[in-house]
């Protein structure tokens, strides 16, 4: 089973199989249990779609929220338990919740919506393994993940196309635990670009002119210096 490059590079990907177990609930179905510990903490993603079709974006929907016997047999075996007890509880820890559609209100003419997924820091592996087979099975879909800590202190930007991390940002460097983007740039302006735009866009040309434009516009920043033509896409500030 092969896990994805996770959103927060300093967990090790194993890691999670050393604090979940499977047992019996106090009343049927049996279900999933983690060994919470002081540290452990809540990962909230938003997850925007965007499909090729309304029905690939039907399709997908479906899938989020049905993990593979391939991921509870990788489990189970790792854990010593029953495929059968884990593929039970996958569904519930695995629940990606439609939160709004992107372009149109209804169903059947959306091809682009948002999920969200909360879930306990040491989930993180089984969660992002699952987004992988999603995105392999779907390879024209665009993903592109938003993750923000419980504590406030860091944040990420990914982007995840064919099973396979594109872009990814990390913003862990902050002053301090307010939960304000510190350096979190949106590294998901130009792929939203190329698929709102309606232009002959090949996936991720406009990553490089979108790039040029962030550097120079930090340049600017650093040198202090006023817009050199009107309409010019420039951020300036000034003290005064």
């Amino acid at each position: 089973m092969r896990l994805i490059q996770t959103a927060f590079p300093e967990m090790d990907d194993w890691a999670i199989c050393a604090v979940l177990e499977l047992h019996e609930a106090e009343h049927p179905p049996v279900g999933w249990a983690l060994k919470e510990t002081k540290m452990s903490y809540w990962i909230h993603c938003d997850l925007d779609v965007l499909a090729s079709s309304p029905n690939e974006m039907k399709r997908i929907a479906e899938r989020l929220n049905q993990p593979s016997l391939e991921l509870a047999s990788w489990l189970a075996e790792r854990l010593s338990q029953p495929v059968s007890e884990v593929a039970e509880g996958l569904p519930r820890l695995l629940e990606f919740k439609a939160v709004k559609n992107l372009v149109y209100a209804d169903d059947r003419l959306n091809q682009a919506r948002r999920f969200r997924i909360d879930f306990n820091r040491t989930r993180h592996g089984i969660v992002w393994s699952h987004l992988d087979e999603v995105s392999v099975a779907f390879p024209a879909a665009v993903f592109l993940v938003e993750c923000r800590d419980g504590g406030l202190d860091y944040a990420s930007k990914t982007v995840i196309r064919a099973g396979k991390v594109v872009r990814q940002l990390y913003d862990g460097e902050r002053p301090d635990q307010l939960g304000v983007d510190w350096a979190l740039l949106d590294i998901f302006a130009p792929f939203r670009t190329e698929y709102y735009g309606g232009g002959p866009f090949e996936f991720g040309s406009l990553w490089q002119p979108w790039l040029d434009a962030v550097i120079a516009a930090a340049r600017q920043l650093k040198n202090d210096q006023t817009p050199a033509s009107q309409g010019s896409t420039e951020v300036t500030g000034q003290n005064g």
